[in-house]
């Protein structure tokens, strides 16, 4: 009986713990430091959505738009690679919100060379409109995304 208890006990203790290794969506903000944020420059970008993370038309049209604006804002010395955790992203949907404007919602882990997060942004961003066709969408919320960053972790417009 004994080790039906501890079964069960160590049972719900794992359940606990894999919720939380699962969770790749965490809502924390971790502020860049100030020293950072003034000499950062995004050298990578990474597009992830679930433990699924193929290299598909999502990515190929978010990463350069996104890009272009971190490129713009993060000009530093300080190589920092930025991972982009989308929220629920249906990767061949629509994009598009209950009012048919387009809409991303996500967080973006900022990390050193060695791996680690030295900033963590929760970000959501939504047009005025549907935003175009898929292709034109993706490509206007990534832009949109990438400024936000820019406003958020390196205070600036991009």
């Amino acid at each position: 009986m004994r080790r039906v208890i501890v079964a069960s006990l160590v049972a719900v203790a794992l359940a606990g713990c894999s919720a939380g290794f699962w969770d790749l969506d965490p809502e924390v903000r971790i502020e860049l430091a100030p020293p950072v944020a003034s000499a950062a420059r995004i050298e990578a970008v990474e597009v992830r959505s679930s433990v699924y993370n193929p290299p598909d038309a999502f990515s190929e049209a978010f990463i350069p738009a996104f890009r272009s604006q971190t490129d713009a804002c993060a000009r530093g010395q300080t190589v920092l690679r930025a991972v982009v955790f989308i929220h629920a992203l249906d990767r061949g949907g629509t994009l598009l919100d209950e009012d048919g404007r387009g809409r991303l919602s996500g967080s973006v882990d900022l990390m050193d060379p060695r791996g680690r997060v030295v900033g963590r942004y929760p970000l959501s961003v939504t047009l005025p409109d549907s935003g175009g066709d898929l292709t034109e969408r993706r490509v206007k919320l990534a832009d949109a995304l990438g400024a936000e960053l820019c406003r958020e972790a390196f205070a600036q417009g991009a």
